[in-house]
């Protein structure tokens, strides 16, 4: 007959042996499914979820923007991954919180109701801003004023243009008009005849150019005068030429970060 301290060895023994059986009972059930939900893309060791790629389609370039993006706006410090989760839980809550003002009769700027890719757009945006933000206020005058004087046609105010159209159906005239072309009007007559703009902005006085358009009505137009353009001054545009600087150094940089940040996509 086992003495007490046998019986305790063999309880234990036992017990030992159940966990073992336990373990292996639940890896066969568990690991499985776990390796199933592996995440499909990895950005310097962060995961992106299958459920992040499949509301981007699939395109991994908008996932590795977003966590650059991220970095970037919490530099100097280091940044928490981004979490597809944490974004959905305060989509729920600017939903909500939406609707609770809109209710009550306060204005509500926007969508009344994001969905997930809007709002991952306007997470995505705010991290931009924060780092241009952050640079614009740090840049130099003598910076601004050189990326101003490289980028001159930018700050371009055309001069005012006249011109004589006439349009003809089969050799018969339909219309006549005069037509002024300048910086107030500009916007209006593009969006109304985008290659009449085009034409008349390139145009000299005494010149002439002819087009047959897609409904076949065949265009004449001559220019009849034209004033000098004129630059807006750099104090005048100094706000606009912030952003478009900061602007172009976020995509330099976030064109130098993504080709050096490691992306393993298990998809493939």
């Amino acid at each position: 007959m086992p003495t007490g301290m046998g019986r305790r060895r063999a309880e234990i023994r036992g017990a030992a042996a159940l966990l073992v059986w336990a373990l292996l009972v639940w890896a066969l059930l568990v690991l499985p499914g776990c390796a199933g939900e592996r995440p499909p893309l990895y950005v310097d060791g962060e995961p992106v979820t299958g459920e992040e790629l499949a509301l981007l389609d699939g395109d991994t370039r908008p996932a590795v923007r977003m966590r650059l993006l991220r970095r970037m706006a919490a530099e100097p410090e280091q940044a928490e991954p981004f979490s597809y989760e944490e974004m959905l839980r305060l989509l729920e809550e600017e939903n909500r919180s939406r609707a609770e003002r809109a209710a009550a009769g306060e204005p509500v700027y926007g969508v009344l109701e994001y969905t997930p890719l809007q709002y991952y757009s306007v997470c995505m945006a705010d991290y931009e801003r924060t780092v241009k933000d952050r640079w614009i206020s740090g840049v130099s005058r003598e910076e601004l004023l050189a990326y101003y004087e490289a980028h001159l046609e930018d700050y371009r105010q055309i001069g005012e243009i006249t011109a004589d159209v006439r349009i003809s159906l089969g050799g018969r005239e339909a219309g006549r008009r005069e037509v002024v072309l300048n910086a107030a009007s500009y916007r209006t007559l593009s969006e109304e005849n985008e290659a009449l703009a085009y034409a008349l902005e390139e145009m000299e006085p005494g010149e002439v150019r002819s087009w047959t358009d897609g409904q076949g009505l065949e265009w004449t137009v001559t220019c009849t005068g034209r004033t000098a353009d004129t630059y807006e001054t750099f104090d005048e545009v100094k706000g606009a030429v912030s952003e478009q600087w900061a602007a172009a150094r976020l995509e330099e940089e976030l064109a130098a970060r993504a080709a050096a940040c490691v992306v393993r996509d298990l998809r493939e």
